[in-house]
C-alpha cells in the first residue's frame, strides 16, 4: 500500500514530482544489489535513460530539425521516444521538469504542439542535452559558449570601440571612441505581449545598434539575442562571431547607459527594478505590451521615473504607434519599432552626439 500510495502522490501535482516523489522514484531505479526489506516485493530496477549518449547526428535529422524550426515539442518527443526506445514518458518528464500528462498530450497530439514560452523551450533544450546547433534552431542562445556580454575582449574608458559584439576588431581606429554608448536590451515574448510589434521593432534596434555601434548586454534568452542574431544573419559584420547572454538580471543592467525594453515578463520586471536602483535610464516600448507596456504606464503617471528625460522626447514614445498601425502598407513612420527607434536616436544625440561615420 505505501508504494501504491507513492506512486498516486507522484502522478497528482507537479510539486510532488520534482519532490520527495522524484527523489525516492530516482532511488529505486537507480539502487543496485540492495535487498528489500523483509515482506516487501523487489522494487523493479529500470535503466535510467541518460539523453548525453544521443549522438549529434540525431539533432541533424531533416525531421528533427524542422521540428525544432518550428518549435513542435510534441513531434519532437515523437520523434525522440521513436528513435529511443529506453526513454519513457515519465523519464522525458523528469528530464524537461514538465508532468507526466503534458508530455503525454503533446506526444498524442491533444495539447498545441508549437511552443512559444522561452522558458518551456528552454527547460527542454537543457533536458534534453540538446548540442548548441539544435539549441540556435529553437532561438535559445548557445549554452557551450563562454559567459561574457557579447563581447570577447570589452573595451576600457579611453579604449577605441573593438566592434559591436562577439569577436574584437571593426571600428575604424583613426577616430576611437572613447566611450562607447551602453545598451542593454531586455525583454521577451511572455505572455501578454505583442508579437507582431516585437517584430517589428527587432530590424529598427539592430539597425540602431550598427548605426551608434552601441556595446549591447542582454540575457541568454530573449529580444536581445533576437536583435543580435538578426544582425549577424541580415548584415554579417566582421565583428560579431558569437552573440551569448549573460545570466543573472543585475549583470545584465549593471554596465548598462540605458535600459531598452520590449514586451518582457516576470524577469523583465526584475531587470527594470535594478536598473532603477541603479540609476539607469530605462526606456520601454509601450506598444509591444507585457512589461514593457506596465512600466511606461507606471512612468506616465510618476515623473520620477522619467525625469531624465526631455518631456518632449517622453511624449513621443508616448505617442508611438499601437499594433493598429502595422497595416501591410505602413510607411517608415507608422510603426512602432521604427517611431520607438527615432526617438532613442534622439535621445542618444542628445546626450552623446551624433553617431561616428
Amino acid at each position: 500500500m505505501g508504494a501504491a500510495r507513492g506512486r498516486r502522490g507522484w502522478n497528482k501535482s507537479t510539486d510532488q514530482v520534482h519532490g520527495r516523489g522524484v527523489a525516492l522514484w530516482r532511488q529505486a531505479v537507480t539502487l543496485g544489489g540492495t535487498d528489500p526489506p523483509t515482506g516487501q516485493r523487489p522494487v523493479t530496477r529500470r535503466k535510467v535513460f541518460d539523453p548525453a549518449a544521443v549522438p549529434v547526428s540525431f539533432w541533424r535529422r531533416g525531421d528533427v530539425q524542422v521540428a525544432l524550426a518550428r518549435r513542435e515539442a510534441g513531434r519532437l518527443f515523437q520523434i525522440y521516444l521513436q528513435t529511443f526506445p529506453g526513454c519513457t514518458q515519465t523519464q522525458l518528464a523528469l528530464l524537461t521538469e514538465h508532468d507526466r500528462s503534458d508530455i503525454s498530450n503533446w506526444v498524442r497530439g491533444t495539447r498545441q504542439g508549437r511552443v512559444s514560452d522561452i522558458e518551456v523551450l528552454t527547460r527542454i533544450a537543457g533536458g534534453l542535452r540538446m548540442p548548441d546547433e539544435a539549441r540556435v534552431l529553437l532561438g535559445l542562445a548557445p549554452a557551450d559558449a563562454l559567459i561574457a556580454a557579447i563581447r570577447n575582449s570589452p573595451p576600457t574608458v579611453g579604449a577605441p570601440v573593438t566592434g559591436l559584439s562577439g569577436a574584437a576588431g571593426g571600428s575604424e581606429a583613426d577616430e576611437p571612441v572613447t566611450r562607447p554608448v551602453r545598451v542593454a536590451i531586455c525583454g521577451s515574448r511572455a505572455a501578454g505581449t505583442d508579437n507582431l510589434v516585437i517584430d517589428d521593432a527587432i530590424p529598427s534596434l539592430a539597425r540602431l545598434v550598427l548605426a551608434r555601434r552601441c556595446l549591447v548586454s542582454h540575457g541568454p534568452v530573449g529580444v536581445g539575442i533576437e536583435v543580435m542574431t538578426y544582425i549577424a544573419d541580415h548584415y554579417h559584420p566582421s565583428d560579431i562571431t558569437v552573440a551569448v547572454g549573460v545570466f543573472g538580471h543585475r549583470n545584465v543592467v549593471r554596465s548598462a547607459d540605458y535600459v531598452l525594453v520590449v514586451g518582457g515578463g516576470a524577469g523583465t520586471q526584475d531587470e527594470i527594478d535594478l536598473a532603477l536602483l541603479m540609476g539607469k535610464k530605462v526606456i520601454a516600448l509601450r506598444a509591444s505590451g507585457g512589461t514593457a507596456r506596465r512600466f511606461h504606464d507606471r512612468a506616465r503617471r510618476d515623473p520620477r521615473l522619467r525625469a531624465w528625460m526631455p518631456p518632449e522626447a517622453f511624449a513621443a514614445l508616448d505617442a508611438c504607434a499601437g499594433p493598429g498601425k502595422l497595416a501591410a502598407d505602413a510607411g517608415k513612420h507608422d510603426r512602432p519599432g521604427e517611431e520607438f527607434t527615432s526617438v532613442l536616436e534622439d535621445l542618444l544625440t542628445s546626450d552623446h552626439g551624433g553617431p561616428s561615420d
